[in-house]
């Protein structure tokens, strides 16, 4: 903690008296215990002083990123409409192209196949145990 500069509250002797007297006429009433009003100056947290151009640049300069902010933002919004209707459209043709693959094997599987060999007339030879070798 800063030591403060304040006078003692102590009895003065009879010679500051006399020189005390000598000087009322050009200083002012003093009150021991209390800060010297000069000690008042000193402590006073004074402001820098800032230029009015510079506060006006630095607004502009503010305004200026705050505008670039605000812009990225919206395109950035635009930006996820876009990505979230490509995400729909994409999901879209995935269920219609699993709805045309199941149809396709539905089409093309063993039981379609069997039921059309035999409606061209093609005999089932049951389960292929017997290898076949060909001699060439």
């Amino acid at each position: 903690m800063k030591r403060k500069k304040v006078h003692p509250n102590q009895r003065k002797k009879q010679a500051d008296r006399k020189r005390a007297t000598a000087h009322k006429a050009f200083k002012s009433h003093k009150v021991y215990g209390q800060k010297l009003a000069d000690e008042k100056k000193k402590n006073r947290i004074s402001l820098p002083k800032i230029k009015p151009w510079k506060v006006i640049v630095g607004a502009i300069v503010l305004g200026v990123f705050g505008v670039l902010y605000l812009s990225h933002v919206f395109a950035t919004q635009q930006l996820l409409r876009e990505v979230q209707r490509l995400e729909r459209e994409y999901n879209q043709v995935r269920r219609l192209n699993n709805s045309y693959q199941l149809k396709y094997d539905r089409m093309t599987g063993p039981a379609q196949i069997y039921e059309k060999a035999k409606d061209m007339g093609f005999i089932n030879g049951g389960p292929a145990e017997r290898i076949i070798e060909v001699k060439e």
